[in-house]
């Protein structure tokens, strides 16, 4: 038989935490001060009965303790409106409850746990009981906030399981609050495959792994503790490719516990879109598709820099379509541009390294930068190009080097020394292109 002196009664009956323990028949073993406070029922009007729920409730129904007593743990979404996982030797709830002999409704986090002897019989169940309402109201009240928020917002509490997930939530992600309130799978929402969303980064203080899993952070400097991020995401139930402004704030109770965090998004992928065709306008030749003059110029000076420091040659093709004006005279400026296109594509398509640039330098001149390249390999590169042009068999009546387009292509080559500049390497492709025009054109020097 089990004995007061087992469980330590001296030891329980000090503890702040409302707390009684049942014997293996469902008797009141132990009933702490805590207890009695929290009730208003003493210790002796329950030790040795079964009358414990009397204390808590105005009709027989089980507690928690008697669920692990009488092996009835499956009753337990019945009785209590939140659950978390349990097995046999310990469960945890909470609820409402109007304790009889105390006014007021009050919000109860219950925990029991079995103890079994070295036979593993059960002998005693523990339970603990927290009066949580002024958290749980607050709770309340900021949910009601944010379900009518627009901005699609949840919450996790300190062990990372859903708090909140507002109708915005549900309705960017198309899963239901009643889904994720209560679990850890609020991951599930933007991701398929189990991730970190920012909100437990912020609870882990795990934030070093932000640039690995986000592709932009900003500095906040309203608010230190917040983190601020950007990303891609393809949300598994909803159709396409999101770009999210993401939120994450910690809550913290007036002794400076992390007790949630709060985390907001914002679907940004039509700011993004349109912010991304500003930034390929301004990198790319909006007729032929190339990079324009101005990535060429960034393009070339890095590679130069990169050619200088580790000593190693770069090449630069100078394209000129041969007879152009011409061409246009006779055919039209619509044409001409279809032309353009034409031959900037085939350009494109002869640059088979991704560190090759092919781009449009103005007018009918192109340009591409062969990093790591020599003399000999830049001719290889320039005679499949002129060939693929020469190829197109594209008409032009006023070109003297033949009865199609053609193009002429001057080839710079250096390995750059003090001294030279950017500006060397394409002065050589320069001077080159026009000794190419002047020999016939259709060619390369």
């Amino acid at each position: 038989m089990l004995n007061k002196d087992q469980l330590l009664e001296p030891l329980m009956s000090q503890l702040v935490t409302p707390a009684f323990v049942l014997d293996a028949n469902g008797k009141v073993l132990i009933w702490n001060k805590a207890c009695e406070r929290l009730t208003n029922v003493k210790a002796d009007q329950v030790l040795g009965t079964n009358r414990h729920w009397q204390a808590f409730y105005d009709h027989k129904r089980d507690c928690l303790a008697d669920l692990l007593v009488n092996g009835n743990v499956d009753k337990l979404k019945a009785l209590y409106s939140y659950h978390s996982d349990n097995n046999h030797f310990g469960v945890h709830a909470q609820n409402w409850c109007q304790i009889p002999n105390v006014p007021g409704h009050f919000y109860l986090a219950v925990d029991a746990g079995a103890i079994y002897n070295e036979k593993g019989k059960l002998i005693a169940v523990v339970e603990t009981i927290r009066d949580i309402t002024e958290q749980k109201l607050a709770q309340e009240n900021l949910n009601r906030l944010m379900q009518d928020h627009v901005t699609p917002t949840f919450a996790l509490d300190a062990d990372g399981e859903v708090l909140i997930w507002n109708r915005a939530c549900e309705q960017l992600t198309n899963c239901k609050a009643e889904n994720m309130i209560g679990t850890k799978n609020h991951w599930q929402a933007f991701y398929d495959e189990k991730r970190d969303c920012l909100a437990d980064l912020l609870l882990k203080n795990d934030t070093d792994k932000i640039a690995e899993l986000y592709s932009l952070q900003i500095d906040d400097a309203v608010n230190e503790h917040r983190l601020r991020v950007e990303n891609w995401c393809q949300i598994p139930k909803v159709p396409g490719h999101f770009y999210l402004a993401i939120d994450a704030a910690p809550i913290y109770n007036e002794a400076g516990d992390l007790v949630a965090v709060v985390e907001s998004l914002r679907n940004m992928t039509e700011a993004k879109l349109a912010q991304e065709k500003l930034e390929r306008l301004a990198q790319y030749d909006g007729l032929t598709g190339l990079a324009n003059r101005r990535s060429f110029d960034q393009r070339l000076q890095g590679d130069w820099n990169l050619a200088e420091r580790n000593q190693t040659p770069i090449s630069l093709l100078f394209i000129d379509i041969d007879h152009f004006k011409q061409f246009n005279d006779i055919y039209g400026h619509q044409t001409g541009d279809n032309c353009l296109k034409a031959v900037a594509s085939v350009i494109s398509g002869q640059c088979f390294r991704p560190s090759d640039l092919s781009a449009r330098y103005g007018g009918e001149e192109f340009t591409i930068i062969l990093p790591n390249t020599d003399k000999n390999g830049a001719q290889v590169i320039a005679e499949r190009v002129r060939k693929a042009v020469f190829d197109l068999h594209w008409e032009h009546s006023g070109n003297t080097a033949a009865d199609y387009v053609t193009i002429s292509i001057g080839i710079g080559t250096c390995i750059p020394s003090t001294g030279q500049t950017v500006d060397t390497l394409i002065k050589m492709a320069d001077e080159s292109v026009y000794k190419a025009k002047e020999q016939g054109r259709n060619r390369i020097y």
